[in-house]
Order: structure tokens, then C-alpha cells, then sequence
């Protein structure tokens, strides 16, 4: 796909998608330049494949807003380019062709953004993207590139990906340099990428990862007595099987016991560690902020040594579980998401909870995953993540052969 195909692809999305979900385009020009500078890459992996990035990455020279109207005041244009689409780019043949929109500064899981409008479903414009990597999903989704950078610390690439039937890659937090991206929740951001199938995001992954280790069975964990109605859980289920996930219901009722408190402990910890990164300008730009990131933030500053105390040894007590159940599975097979993607007023706050709940466990274990995506029988996506002990343990390639 060349720089003109692209822009075709571009042109079907109407000004107000193109608002909520994408941002940093380049002019005409300057993206055929960065297509001709590529052609010396043509034979790569990916050489010449277009590729958008969440604009929570850096660009030499360029702004980096992060779903905001003022971070480039704050921290100016970036003195570098981040690692990972610089290495599409360098090593992989790539060619970015611009940013993807976000839930202010990654701080939610819908996909809404006061400022620059709520990034929709990309098939069914009345319901949400998700979130916060929702601009990425979107385009994916909606085949404006075959793949997209993204980010998740709490559930960002893995809840917009079962909502919008598209697949993604998580890395674990040690693999992000400090200061490679503008954080949400430093020593919780993991980078990663969305692709259309898992075809497509094996080959994606290839390009920069190489070759996976084999993965052996898992456990299918079900939604840790959520309760998510049983036609959604049973095509989860069935998917998590296809992988090659097991039902081991001791297993299962260990992580759902070590959980309970994970919705309640991560937004300690996670807002307490955001909060830090905007402490510098968070009160004399409240006026800026979406009201309800800037909620988040404040309580986040505000938590007590008690809070956190309690908090950690929540983590603790899940990243143990973790430990023991990966001691006999592979891999752990669970829900990403409640349900369907859901409309602006079903975006409550028993919404955030309920894919907290499910996200968050493997977000304060720190551990690898696989955002997958079933279909229903009414074609709607419902999300499914495959987790993994560690990067060296980490058989997303084996995941993904099984399921294309």
C-alpha cells in the first residue's frame, strides 16, 4: 500500500471519525517522502507497510499531545523518537503515517475524549471503541492500516481489541525504557500493537520480535465470578479452548480468590503513580483537563500511606497466584471484557469496574498477553487475553498459530 492507497482509505473516513480517532497527519508530501525513503527497506519484513502510532510515542521534533490541548506546552516538541516505531521503521521497513487518538493522557477504558470527540466503534457508530487505545483499534478495524502502535496499563489494547474484533500484542512494563513514551502509570505502561488477525499479528510480531518460544497448555480461568451473562462466556470459552486452554476449576477458584481486590488496589497504585507525572502542572491546568481524567488524577495524590500499603499487598497476593497457577499452565486464558462494546451511557462507572476487575490482575502482576477477540452469534466481539509468566515464557506465536 502506497502513500496514495492510503490516502484513499483515509478519505472514506468522514471529519468527525477522523477527529475522535486520529491526530499528527502528515501533508501529501511529506508522506510520500517517508514512503520513498523506505524503499530502500522494500524487501523487510514489512517494508512499505503503512503503520499509525498512538501519540503517546515521541517523534523527533514533532508535539506529542496524548489526547490533551496542552502537553507540548508543558514538555515542548520530542527531543527523540521512541523505540518501537523506530524500530518498525529502521528495522522492519515500515512507514508511519501518523497518530492515533486517545482517552486523554490513557487515563480510561472507553474511548471518550471531551476534546477532540468519543472515538466510535468502527462498525457500530452508536457504541465505543474502548479504551485508551481507541484511535488504534479504529483504524485496524476500519482497515485503514494492517497494524497500529498502542499502549496498556490497565486493559488499553486489550478491551478496545474485543470490542472492535481485532487482535493486539501487550509486552510487560520491564521492557519500556523510562522516558521512551509519555507514561500514564510509570512501572505499569506496556507498550505493544494491534493487527486485524491473528495472521496478520503474527506476521506483525515477527518483524521485531523474531521467534517465540512453544507454548504448552493453559487454563481457561472463566471471569472470576463476575458473572458475565453465559452466551458471551461461552464463545470466550470456546476460543481459550481452541488455543489449547484447559478448565482446571482448583486453578481457577485460587485466581479468582487472589483477585477479589484487584478492581479497588490498581487505581491506588496505577493513579497514585500517574499522579506523580503531572504533580508539576496538575492544579494550575485543571481547567484543561477532561474534569473526570483530572478526578482520577487528584485522587491519586491523595491516597494514604495506608491506601497503598494495602494496595501492595494486594499485588503481591495476586502476582503469587499468578506464580503458582503458571507453575502448572503455560498460559491463562480469562475475558478481557464484559460483554460487547457498550454505548456512552452504558460507560458507567460499574462499566470500569467490571473490565478492571478482569484487566487489572494481570496489569499489577506485570505479566505479557494476547488481546484476542470473539464473535457472537450477532456478530458483535466480546474480548479474550492469553497471559504468560514472563517475556522468555511469553508463546504468543503458538497462541496465534492455533487460532488462524
Amino acid at each position: 500500500m502506497a502513500a496514495e492507497a492510503f490516502l484513499i482509505r483515509l478519505s472514506e473516513v468522514n471529519a468527525t471519525e477522523q477527529r475522535a480517532a486520529l491526530c499528527g497527519l502528515p501533508d501529501t508530501r511529506t508522506l510520500t517522502q517517508r514512503f520513498e525513503n523506505a524503499w530502500a527497506l522494500r524487501e523487510a519484513h514489512l517494508g512499505g507497510v503503512p503503520f499509525l502510532t498512538k501519540d503517546l510515542y515521541f517523534r523527533t521534533g514533532h508535539p506529542t499531545l496524548a489526547g490533551s490541548t496542552f502537553l507540548p506546552e508543558e514538555i515542548g516538541p520530542a527531543r527523540t523518537t521512541s523505540s518501537l516505531p523506530a524500530a518498525f521503521e529502521r528495522d522492519a521497513g515500515a512507514v508511519e503515517c501518523g497518530r492515533t487518538q486517545l482517552q486523554e493522557f490513557a487515563f480510561g477504558l472507553t474511548g471518550e475524549n471531551p476534546h477532540f470527540g468519543d472515538c466510535p466503534h468502527p462498525t457500530h457508530p452508536e457504541l465505543l471503541a474502548g479504551g485508551s487505545s481507541s484511535g488504534s483499534a479504529f483504524a485496524v478495524a476500519r482497515g485503514l492500516v494492517p497494524f497500529a502502535l498502542a499502549t496498556d496499563t490497565a486493559g488499553s489494547i486489550r478491551v478496545p481489541c474485543g470490542y472492535c474484533g481485532i487482535w493486539g500484542l501487550r509486552l510487560s512494563p520491564d521492557l519500556t525504557p523510562v522516558g521512551d513514551i509519555f507514561p500514564l502509570s510509570p512501572g505499569y505502561d506496556t507498550q505493544g500493537w494491534m493487527a486485524r488477525t491473528p495472521r496478520d499479528l503474527l506476521q506483525v510480531s515477527r518483524a521485531v520480535l523474531g521467534e517465540a518460544p512453544p507454548a504448552g497448555g493453559g487454563l481457561w480461568a472463566g471471569d472470576l465470578g463476575l458473572g458475565i451473562p453465559a452466551e458471551d462466556l461461552e464463545v470466550m470459552r470456546k476460543l481459550a479452548l481452541k488455543a489449547g486452554a484447559q478448565e482446571d476449576p482448583a486453578a481457577a477458584e485460587l485466581l479468582r480468590i487472589a483477585c477479589k481486590e484487584a478492581s479497588t488496589a490498581y487505581p491506588i497504585l496505577g493513579g497514585h503513580a500517574a499522579a506523580r507525572v503531572h504533580a508539576a502542572w496538575l492544579e494550575r491546568r485543571k481547567d484543561s483537563y477532561d474534569p473526570t481524567v483530572w478526578s482520577r488524577l487528584d485522587a491519586g495524590r491523595q491516597r494514604t500511606h495506608e491506601e497503598l500499603r494495602h494496595a501492595e499487598g494486594v499485588r503481591t497476593r495476586i502476582s503469587e497466584a499468578y506464580k503458582a497457577i503458571f507453575s502448572r499452565h503455560h498460559f491463562i486464558a480469562l475475558p478481557s471484557t464484559f460483554g460487547p462494546a457498550v454505548s456512552k451511557a452504558g460507560a458507567d462507572e460499574l462499566h470500569r469496574q467490571r473490565l478492571l476487575a478482569l484487566n487489572a490482575p494481570a496489569s499489577l502482576a506485570g505479566l505479557p498477553a494476547v488481546a484476542g477477540t470473539a464473535s457472537r452469534p450477532d456478530g458483535q466481539t466480546v474480548g479474550v487475553q492469553f497471559l504468560f509468566p514472563d517475556m522468555p515464557n511469553f508463546g504468543w506465536s503458538s497462541i496465534l498459530e492455533r487460532l488462524t
